[in-house]
């Protein structure tokens, strides 16, 4: 899987939301997954310039010191593309960090691709918690910081797999069931 993708599927969904300058893109960008993935100004810059050179992008004010960036109708196209994209079954941190930016942008998807990408993840996350499982059974877990550390992950690959279940049932009423914290907003 090539970086370009996770790059410029958080450049595209970023700009989906409206006309926005590239050091903002490059603000919300590092904000996503930065446990991840954080990408440097120049990658985004890069990505940016990519972007907008075939056509995916577009400035709105050309003559303005920081221009304002918006998707295009081919970028629309092209970002509905990278949302369904596929990075493999190896579990890396740049796998999990385009799944995690895919689902964080599927507001913006249609209804079609919504479905799709939640499902890849659902399957994801069940051969992910039946490996998981797997590994415990081969793997001498006698310590109890081994316990726990396998405890752990089983909990989390659950509780995601819980979280893409109920959230593919209930894609048209999450709005206000899922806000943060005041504290985090």
């Amino acid at each position: 899987m090539s970086i370009n993708i996770l790059t410029d599927l958080a450049v595209l969904g970023i700009a989906h939301q409206g006309p926005i300058t590239t050091s903002k893109i490059a603000v919300i960008a590092k904000s996503l997954v930065p446990e991840l993935w954080s990408p440097t100004i120049g990658v985004i810059d890069a990505a940016v310039r990519r972007n907008l050179q075939i056509e995916y992008l577009a400035r709105e004010k050309e003559e303005a010191k920081s221009p304002l960036l918006k998707l295009t109708e081919t970028g629309h196209t092209q970002f509905q593309k990278l949302l369904l994209c596929d990075p493999g079954d190896h579990i890396s941190s740049a796998t999990q960090a385009v799944e995690t930016v895919q689902f964080c942008f599927l507001d913006a998807a249609s209804r079609t691709t919504a479905e799709m990408v939640l499902t890849r993840l659902q399957n994801q996350q069940k051969k992910r918690l039946k490996a998981l499982r797997d590994r415990c059974r081969n793997c001498p877990h006698e310590g109890r910081y081994m316990k726990l550390w396998m405890g752990t992950e089983q909990r989390r690959l659950a509780a995601v797999k819980q979280m893409l279940a109920i959230v593919s049932v209930n894609r048209d009423n999450m709005e206000s069931t899922y806000d943060l914290p005041r504290s985090i907003q």
